[in-house]
């Protein structure tokens, strides 16, 4: 996969377009955000059944700093920003009232023939709130 098509995928996911969202993710892919969280999901469904009811509470915007291109496997660093959004409610991160979390990860996708993730593993290199 090269930039140009990850940047159409961080364009769906920016824009909440799950419906384009979805065609990046092969049938049983694997997503490990935090395994000591139990944040593991397994198939295409499952990540979007994951991101449609988080981003209906938290508005996430997510730039690419880094990106590195190996053919079949991807490295990536990320600067990601989430905001909640008011009277909406979520508990897969801490967000508290009045700050936005500005989190720098590092994303790895193994990708498929077929150009989609079959497995993506992230992890967080640094996190920090702002008041906003």
């Amino acid at each position: 996969m090269d930039r140009a098509r990850y940047e159409r995928y961080l364009a769906a996911f920016n824009g909440k377009d799950y419906a384009t969202l979805g065609t990046f993710y092969a049938d049983d892919v694997e997503f490990v955000l935090s395994e000591e969280r139990g944040l593991k999901f397994h198939g295409r469904e499952a990540i979007l059944n994951l991101y449609r009811p988080f981003h209906q509470a938290v508005d996430e915007h997510v730039e690419i700093v880094r990106f590195a291109d190996g053919g079949d496997f991807l490295a990536v660093e990320v600067d990601a920003e989430f905001r909640s959004i008011p009277g909406k409610s979520q508990s897969v991160i801490d967000l508290p009232p009045g700050k936005v979390l500005k989190v720098t990860t590092f994303a790895f996708y193994d990708v498929g023939p077929d150009d989609r993730f079959t497995r993506i593993q992230a992890g967080n290199y640094s996190r920090r709130y702002e008041d906003i």
